[in-house]
């Protein structure tokens, strides 16, 4: 990459990102005055390029239904701010931080607004995209083993979940643009996979089981004649790989047979408890304008020991029936978009992981504000390119017809 490619305000803000990832390595903790000022930047550009893109470009119709989300999500958590009210935990009776809120969903949904400018903008390219990609999985290495020492050296046991499982479950859609390397990139999976399993998070396997299968198919149906042959043999070889993985687990891991019994008896760590007590409490609430609007961002945690881990319900409690309908329309949205990204098999593949993936953690995770940079990036680059596919149709189209080409504000 040319001097001038390499230092732009795209591989910054990606910088930027990377470096607010791994805080405790740079700064020696988190909530650092450096740290701090990262975020505030970060956050700062990332909504400037929010309304950019709102004014600028006719974007794609998940772009839209993502920024219907963002303003209720944004309302709420100002309201929750402004108002008196102390938040605490049910059971330990601990204040949360109200700011909190409305920045972990900032911190998840507005980047891949400006992953879109910046495709728009040409800075953002698949060549930059791949650049970094190998930069991604060293730095989820570090979190990946930071949280696992920090987690055993405060506790007694000698295993544990690690929810950096969740980090590299990230990571697999941006190996569907490495379809010109197959090894590269079912190495890059198994890798994520190894990592999947070894973190015993039992929602990021079975999310990695079925995006493997996702990713084996749509390789498959994509791939040349030559390219199959490999593609087969390469998935033939990580299926073996993970069988024998696993097979080493049952003999030599008390924890994860601990985990496989848990899961065969239907142990859902409690959150089959609250997941009957919020349901009972939505369909069950009187009072007409909390079941159209809510109870206010935060309010499961008023309601019950823990969050919903379960977004329709967190949503239902906190933002009512208003909130579930605009949910829907986002998911509505998200599907139609992949839909018509069939123009390229790879931004069709890399699409159609991240709405599996975080579809997936909606059911029993939190999602909407759990989405990684890679997550963002790769989401980002991709509504950028559908978007200027769109463009191009339409120009064409245009010129067909005899008419001036259309300008939607991404060519000067």
């Amino acid at each position: 990459m040319h001097r001038s490619k390499l230092f732009n305000s795209c591989n910054l803000y990606i910088f930027l990102w990377l470096i607010y990832s791994v805080q405790s390595f740079v700064f020696g903790g988190k909530g650092t005055i450096f740290s701090s000022i990262i975020i505030f930047s970060l956050l700062g550009i990332s909504a400037y390029h929010f309304v950019y893109a709102l004014f600028h470009y006719k974007m794609p119709k998940y772009m839209k239904g993502l920024t219907v989300l963002v303003i209720m999500f944004t309302i709420y958590g100002i309201i929750l701010i402004l108002s008196g009210k102390t938040i605490r935990f049910m059971g330990s009776r601990a204040v949360v931080n109200k700011v909190s809120y409305l920045k972990l969903i900032l911190i998840s949904l507005l980047p891949v607004f400006s992953f879109y400018v910046f495709t728009r903008k040409g800075l953002l390219t698949k060549e930059v995209l791949l650049k970094w990609t190998p930069v991604f999985f060293i730095i989820a290495g570090m979190r990946y083993f930071q949280y696992q020492r920090e987690s055993l050296l405060s506790s007694d046991v000698e295993e544990i979940t690690n929810n950096m499982g969740y980090v590299f479950l990230s990571l697999i859609p941006l190996l569907a643009f490495w379809s010109h390397k197959r090894f590269v990139q079912y190495f890059g999976l198994a890798f994520s996979m190894l990592f999947i399993i070894l973190g015993m998070k039992r929602g990021a396997i079975l999310i990695g089981a079925v995006s493997f299968v996702l990713f084996l198919h749509q390789s498959l149906k994509s791939a040349s004649r030559k390219q199959k042959i490999w593609t087969f043999f390469l998935g033939l070889v990580l299926i073996i790989g993970a069988i024998f993985m696993v097979s080493y687990m049952l003999q030599n891991s008390a924890y994860f047979n601990e985990r496989l019994e848990y899961t065969l008896e239907g142990y859902s760590s409690g959150r089959d408890r609250l997941y009957g007590t919020f349901w009972r409490h939505f369909i069950n609430e009187s009072n007409p304008f909390l079941f159209l609007f809510g109870n206010g961002a935060l309010a499961t945690l008023t309601i019950s020991f823990n969050a919903a881990h379960n977004d329709w319900l967190e949503i239902a409690i906190n933002q009512g029936l208003l909130g579930i309908l605009v949910y829907v329309y986002y998911w509505m949205m998200f599907y139609k978009t992949w839909k018509k990204s069939k123009f390229d098999s790879e931004i069709y593949l890399a699409t159609g992981l991240i709405l599996l993936i975080f579809f997936m953690k909606t059911l029993f995770s939190m999602s909407y504000n759990d989405m990684t940079v890679y997550d963002t990036l790769c989401l980002g680059y991709c509504m950028g390119m559908i978007s200027e596919h769109d463009r191009q149709m339409m120009t064409e189209s245009s010129i067909t017809d005899g008419l001036e080409p259309l300008n939607d504000g991404s060519q000067p």
